[in-house]
């Protein structure tokens, strides 16, 4: 990697217009506006992307538009994860031929009854060798039903070509363990904004979270503080984010994201049926916390 593994990024969601057409327009947009904050970089066709709902030629243009909008000095980050290995190395070589700095790549978790260690460290190795880019393995066990033992992650770190890991789990146990086993230039990132802080203070490098897609400055604020020194300001940005936090992963998923991106002033457009925005009722609760933010 060129461009250092650190800091907040967000699993920028992917605009569409009102009948669910790609808005490529809308995307540079956001992108360009979230180039003037504090982001590291950006994870681009991840899950709040809804990049399962994405055709491989939708894909190929949001990829290509990240890398004309995003600012040199900033990290694209491209979600490569397929079922087989085979399509995640095609993938994979794909978003390094349209510029991407690197992949992220979830475990296979179709079969999930078959994928044990032995295999998912064979399959990472694999994507790993066939890479053009540096390779980040993706731990989400609340959407794959399958959760990655840090053990197995660290024998994966063993390849020179596997860089990091963004751990969505939430289990800060984990965390602290993936952080004891692997090399310390592996650099660990947290996927769930309820243990930013505390991933912090355990030595994690960064959080790709989605909730920095609205309000980016003050996740940034928080890192920030916490490189300083300042832990009560840290940790009182912690208390203060996660509920805003829960709405737009756990309890409205990518519709409260929308909702939440577009009352800060981005334009994300709706969802991909069957996923669905959130309606005005909860939409008052986001702005609600939104408005204790400062937004």
């Amino acid at each position: 990697m060129k461009k250092k593994l650190q800091g907040v990024l967000p699993p920028v969601a992917t605009p569409f217009t009102a009948d669910e057409e790609l808005d490529i327009k809308a995307f540079k947009a956001n992108l360009q506006r979230w180039n003037q904050t504090g982001l590291s970089g950006y994870l681009v066709v991840g899950s709040n992307g809804e990049s399962v709902y994405l055709s491989e030629y939708e894909r190929d243009q949001v990829l290509a538009a990240s890398k004309e909008a995003v600012a040199p000095d900033k990290i694209i980050m491209a979600g490569t994860g397929a079922e087989s290995t085979r399509a995640t190395i095609q993938q994979t070589r794909r978003a390094g031929e349209l510029g991407s700095d690197c992949a992220l790549v979830i475990t296979p978790h179709y079969f999930k009854g078959q994928m044990t260690p032995a295999r998912l460290m064979d399959h990472y190795r694999k994507v790993a060798d066939a890479a053009p880019i540096p390779v980040l393995v993706y731990n989400f066990p609340q959407s794959t039903g399958l959760n990655l033992p840090a053990e197995a992650v660290a024998q994966i770190a063993e390849h020179p070509n596997v860089v990091g890991i963004k751990d969505s789990s939430g289990n800060i146990a984990q965390l602290s363990e993936l952080l004891r086993l692997c090399p310390k230039d592996f650099a660990v990132f947290v996927g769930n904004a309820a243990v930013f802080f505390p991933a912090l203070c355990l030595g994690a490098v960064g959080g790709i979270l989605a909730a920095a897609n609205a309000v980016p400055e003050r996740f940034v604020e928080l890192m920030q503080a916490h490189q300083a020194g300042e832990m009560a300001k840290a940790k009182d940005l912690q208390w203060r984010l996660v509920s805003l936090a829960v709405l737009v992963t756990v309890t409205h998923g990518v519709g409260g994201l929308k909702a939440a991106m577009e009352m800060t002033g981005y334009q994300p457009g709706v969802v991909r049926s069957p996923l669905t925005m959130p309606d005005d009722k909860a939409r008052a609760v986001i702005q609600k916390e939104l408005t204790a933010l400062g937004y």
